[in-house]
């Protein structure tokens, strides 16, 4: 018999997740990567970017809806509080790179079993920038 595979966020446990390409929370995972991102390199953090910000996005939700209030693609985009310009040109092209990755999941229709499937995608294909 095969194991049972389950999702635990947030203490709330997810059997049998299936997340389609059009389902909001490819996106959130994707704005919240940037986001955390952006913090990190604010404060001149380097290497192991994107599997952090995963981490800190899965295992503290609350504190990063409370870090934040404002969580859409528009303010993800904003790079203007990296004073270093180097920071900001790699944030600028890390934006791209979600970007284009978003839409290539929506263009093929990539489904994902799992959020921790969805992370594992998301940490692979942005590898180039952690």
């Amino acid at each position: 018999m095969l194991p049972v595979v389950a999702d635990v966020i947030h203490g709330e446990t997810f059997m049998g997740v299936k997340i389609k390409a059009n389902d909001d929370r490819i996106k959130v995972a994707a704005i919240a990567v940037l986001l955390l991102v952006r913090d990190r390199m604010a404060r001149a953090q380097s290497g192991g970017l994107i599997a952090a910000a995963l981490e800190e996005f899965r295992n503290d939700y609350d504190g990063y809806k409370a870090d934040h209030p404002v969580r859409d693609l528009a303010t993800a985009r904003d790079g203007s509080m990296l004073t270093n310009a180097a920071r900001r040109a790699d944030y600028l092209k890390l934006v791209s790179a979600v970007e284009a990755l978003l839409a290539r999941i929506a263009k093929n229709g990539t489904e994902f079993s799992s959020l921790l499937e969805l992370d594992n995608f998301l940490a692979f294909n942005l590898r180039a920038f952690d």
